[in-house]
């Protein structure tokens, strides 16, 4: 059978059928996500065409052995890369973790098969021009100083001023958590408002609509202070069952218009208002750093943070990879920090069911790392206060001393009064029976 005959019917091939099967019942939701259906339907058909075989020999192959699949992984990619040159290299590792869960599906073996390495990619160059972070000096408590990362809280905080309210607390709730945007937007306000009101931090344990994989991760304290807020005075009246962050009236006549090709009449139409979609949310986000460009530019020295045809640097997934970055360069275990992200990997499954005590006993090392509003002290001010607290208490205990001191001196003082006294007393006695 030709390339172009298996290219037409592949999806009817039982191996197509057991892959989409599986990652359908592995779904939390018992379906297959609209994204996970487009990458199968991109990269499947490419597999298909650089292996010249169809499903069936495919699998039939494998099962020859782990190597035969292994360099079917490598040899694929690097074809991609020579076909379709550079610009495949943003999506190397979607292609390659959508091939290999075809054969895992098919119950292949594919453990141990490592993702593949590629050049640097655009986003990579794009994201290196505008750093999230600063390197600065840090004075250790034995004196000595060392280089960290410090977060560029000062560009961040113009930048979330750029965004609407309801974006801003958005892109804080990915920036806090690690949670995909799509995740975020997936929340419902049952989410803020089944929990202790008088808990500092909310805390989030769901599955991803995306994988299915469990996430157990908290939003800081100021980004829970603005999103009851928002709650409060923007979602009041919504039921526990919607989602949190959804279109505004304007955003909403704007979709109606260009869905019935007509303007939105309040006699006789009802707004509706959807969940905030992610790829508009991207949309906004580069709105925003259009406005950040004319905010920071100056008539000699203009601005530039977007290129043309270009991911924006401050897109949603960059404030995800801000919150990876952060746990790092503070030593949160990898498995720690994937069960925050809602990564799936065996390894961090046994902390998964962790409880939410000892997961923020994590979060509260990366929290002042993460702060926009609220500057962190640096560990040198942290020792200065420690040594304040010190000489404090010390002083306390020698006034504590002091005092103790004194009431034994005035009690000393006292008793020997009443010696005296009682001395004198006895004394008028006798001369009175002389």
């Amino acid at each position: 059978m030709s390339n172009i005959q298996i290219l037409t019917n592949w999806e009817e091939y039982a191996p197509i059928k057991k892959w989409k099967n599986g990652l359908k019942y592995n779904s939390h939701k018992n379906r297959l996500s609209p994204k996970t259906l487009q990458a199968i339907r991109i990269w499947m058909p490419s597999f298909i065409e650089y292996t010249q075989k169809n499903p069936d020999e495919i699998i039939e192959e494998a099962l020859k052995g782990k190597e035969i699949v292994k360099a079917r992984l490598s040899d694929f990619c690097t074809w991609a890369q020579d076909v379709k040159g550079k610009k495949f290299n943003a999506s190397v590792h979607g292609a390659y973790h959508i091939i290999r869960g075809f054969y895992a599906h098919n119950d292949i073996n594919t453990q141990k098969i490592r993702t593949p390495k590629v050049e640097p990619s655009e986003v990579q160059f794009t994201d290196d021009n505008v750093p999230l972070f600063d390197i600065i000096e840090v004075e250790k408590s034995d004196g000595t100083k060392e280089k960290q990362k410090r977060i560029k809280r000062d560009f961040i905080k113009n930048f979330l001023e750029c965004l609407s309210p309801r974006d801003k607390i958005i892109c804080m709730c990915i920036k806090d958590s690690g949670m995909d945007g799509s995740d975020i937007l997936d929340l419902t306000l049952k989410t803020v408002r089944y929990q202790d009101p008088s808990s500092k931090r909310i805390f989030i344990r769901g599955l991803r609509n995306k994988t299915g994989e469990i996430i157990a991760t908290f939003f800081s304290q100021e980004t829970t202070k603005l999103l009851r807020n928002y709650v409060q005075l923007h979602r009041k009246n919504a039921n526990d069952d919607e989602a949190i962050f959804v279109q505004s009236a304007q955003e909403s006549k704007v979709e109606f218009h260009k869905k019935h090709k007509r303007r939105f009449e309040p006699t006789i139409d009802k707004l509706e208002l959807h969940a905030v979609d992610p790829h508009y949310l991207s949309k906004c986000f580069r709105i925003a750093t259009q406005k950040l460009e004319k905010l920071l530019s100056t008539s000699e020295k203009p601005v530039r943070i977007l290129q043309r045809n270009k991911q924006s640097p401050l897109r949603p997934k960059r404030f995800r990879k801000l919150f990876n970055d952060v746990c790092d360069g503070a030593g949160i275990p990898t498995d720690i920090k994937r069960v925050f992200m809602g990564k799936s990997d065996p390894a961090n499954k046994v902390y998964e069911g962790k409880s939410r005590q000892d997961l923020e006993l994590y979060f509260e090392k990366i929290e002042p790392k993460l702060t926009i509003y609220s500057e962190p002290r640096n560990e040198s001010d942290l020792i200065e206060i420690k040594r304040l607290r010190e000489e404090l208490e010390k002083a306390k205990q020698n006034q504590l001393s002091d005092i103790q001191q004194l009431r034994h001196d005035m009690d000393k003082k006292l008793q020997d009064q009443q010696d005296q006294f009682h001395y004198f007393v006895k004394q008028q006695d006798k001369l009175k029976k002389k």
